[in-house]
């Protein structure tokens, strides 16, 4: 018997969104109002970035976990290469400050604090995600992993 499942969840702050096109907008309109300057570039850079945290989404299934920004995949973890996972709190200042972090140790993607998926890989590294309901994915991992 195969065990299957699927899991998914929007990892980054719903407030990005939002944000990024009230950024766009004012220049948009700043544009119209004073034509195009060449510090504008720098709210769209800005504005992008943003949209970007807005986009992440982590998902589980039997080919590992995978995080993406929209439509770009930004790591993929081999269920093969998971030696466990677990759901636990994360604090920013843990995971080296907001975004993707690389640290001895530990790659981490902190979009903000609070629940998230811990994965211990068999090469003694740590990945860890800011993901709510970051416990059902732990649990889904695992039971991949035993019985892939």
């Amino acid at each position: 018997m195969t065990t299957r499942g699927m899991w998914s969840r929007a990892a980054g702050p719903s407030w990005c969104l939002p944000v990024a096109g009230v950024i766009l907008l004012a220049v948009v309109l700043l544009t119209i109002a004073n034509g195009l300057a060449w510090w504008m570039w720098a709210p769209v850079f800005f504005a992008v970035c943003t949209a970007g945290c807005g986009l992440v989404r982590v998902s589980v299934d039997a080919g590992g976990v995978r995080v993406a920004c929209g439509p770009v995949p930004v790591r993929t973890v081999a269920l093969e290469k998971i030696d466990k996972a677990e759901a636990g709190y994360a604090r920013l200042m843990d995971m080296g400050g907001f975004g993707y972090r690389i640290m001895p140790g530990r790659h981490a993607l902190a979009l903000r604090p609070g629940d998230a998926l811990w994965l211990t890989l068999t090469s003694g590294r740590e990945f860890v995600i800011t993901v709510d309901d970051a416990a059902s994915a732990a649990s889904l991992v695992n039971r991949l992993r035993k019985k892939g």
